[in-house]
């Protein structure tokens, strides 16, 4: 484990542990899912102390972890709000163009969410102090004007994210036959590709070709794309195991 990784541990643990103590609501990120993943591994709440993974909106991938008493109803808000910003042409932008324009006003990848653009607007989720210093700051993104308004996490509608869905049969859950049906390649190919570490689940680093995939499960193949096992429809006459992949678009 790379000292920076422990050193993210440290923290989620140093909050569990706040958390415990007096009976508040800590944070930390926020966090990519690599780093997510990485906590939600090694750090578990107590029957006295939750924990929660939450970025502004359900289907976040930038993330923020969360410890809190059990008995309470923890306000994300303290931690997490959202900016709205709109204006002539937005739509033409990318996030690389918004995440371009918050680096160079200094605001620090840490302390900023997902980047969700939605036609003629988009939406930036990031911490409260980091939003105030944006909206008084941004005020163009290239040659576009642009108007920023804070308008917290309350009544936000996002658009799902789009994915395809693949039906397919294979012979066990092992990680090789779920790649190879994911990508449509041989699963002598799948196994080559997590052998020279191109492949992630979970947003981990996988190595083990028969490791088991489970329902849910997020499994990216470097060059190919994210895929997620959405279903275990059960076995097939032949005996294989009848499931549905998604393929994020």
């Amino acid at each position: 484990m790379e000292p920076q990784e422990k050193l993210l541990i440290a923290r989620a643990a140093d909050a569990l542990e706040r958390s415990g103590r007096f009976y508040n609501l800590n944070a930390v990120g926020f966090l990519n899912p690599h780093e997510a993943a990485l906590i939600k591994r090694e750090v578990h709440g107590t029957p006295d102390v939750r924990c929660e993974f939450f970025g502004g909106y359900e289907e976040a991938e930038r993330r923020m972890f969360f410890s809190y008493p059990v008995f309470s109803e923890p306000d994300f808000g303290e931690f997490i709000t959202a900016v709205r910003l709109t204006g002539r042409d937005i739509s033409s932008l990318s996030h690389r163009d918004f995440l371009g324009s918050l680096m160079g006003l200094g605001i620090k990848r840490e302390n900023v969410g997902d980047i969700v653009p939605c036609g003629d607007e988009c939406l930036i989720f990031l911490k409260p102090k980091m939003a105030e210093y944006l909206t008084l700051n941004l005020t163009k993104i290239g040659r576009c004007g642009i108007n920023a308004k804070v308008c917290g996490l309350g009544g936000i509608s996002l658009p799902k994210r789009e994915t395809k869905s693949k039906a397919a049969s294979v012979s066990s859950l092992r990680l090789d036959c779920i790649v190879a049906a994911a990508v449509n390649m041989s699963r002598s190919r799948a196994a080559e590709l997590i052998k020279a570490e191109s492949v992630s689940l979970n947003f981990e680093p996988a190595l083990s070709v028969s490791k088991a995939v489970e329902s849910g499960d997020v499994i990216s193949v470097r060059k190919h794309g994210r895929f997620r096992l959405a279903e275990i429809k059960g076995r097939t006459r032949k005996g294989r195991i009848s499931v549905i992949i998604e393929k994020y678009i």
